[in-house]
Order: C-alpha cells, then structure tokens, then sequence
C-alpha cells in the first residue's frame, strides 16, 4: 500500500519464485523490483530485499551471505541497477533520497 501512495514509485512488482540469482551459496530470489522517479531521473531498484532487521547479526548466517552475493552480483554488473537492503518503506523511500 505504502508504495502504491508513493508519488515516485512509477512501477512495482514482486518478483517470481523462477527468478534466480546464482551465488556461490545456492539460489537466492530476491523480492522485488522498484522503478523510482525523482524529480525527472528514472532508477530501477532491480532487487529490493526486505527483511525486519537491517542488522546482519539478526539474520540466519547463509541469508546474510546470499544477500552478500546479491550486492556483488549487481555491484559486479556495474549498470545503472542497484541493489538496496531495507527493512520497510520508510527506510527504502530514505534509501531512494
């Protein structure tokens, strides 16, 4: 609903259980992808992982590295794609300025 009411989200959608990211550690299937306009500039948030903590400490160790393997991935693509953990909207829309 959050992002439904949010003036810059253009387009949401959750992501398919097909939808894979490789790592090292096994599958991983991201959430969501975002496509955000600020004040005239498009950026596609490609994989948005939600989580209730932010803290890696509060995650189970292999989800802490697959999420690990997911920046890297998209750091490693090197395109305008960003790959963003948040713990909610509030959070997100700060990520997203």
């Amino acid at each position: 609903k959050a992002l439904e009411n949010n003036p810059d989200v253009k387009l949401y959608t959750k992501l398919p259980a097909w939808f894979k990211i490789e790592t090292p550690l096994g599958s991983y299937n991201p959430d969501w992808a975002i496509l955000v306009d600020k004040e005239g500039v498009e950026r596609l948030y490609f994989v948005i992982e939600t989580k209730s903590s932010l803290f890696d400490e509060a995650l189970r160790d292999a989800e802490k590295h697959k999420i690990q393997c997911g920046k890297a991935h998209f750091k490693a693509l090197d395109t305008a794609l960003v790959f963003a953990q948040s713990n909610g909207h509030e959070h997100f829309s700060a990520l997203v300025g």
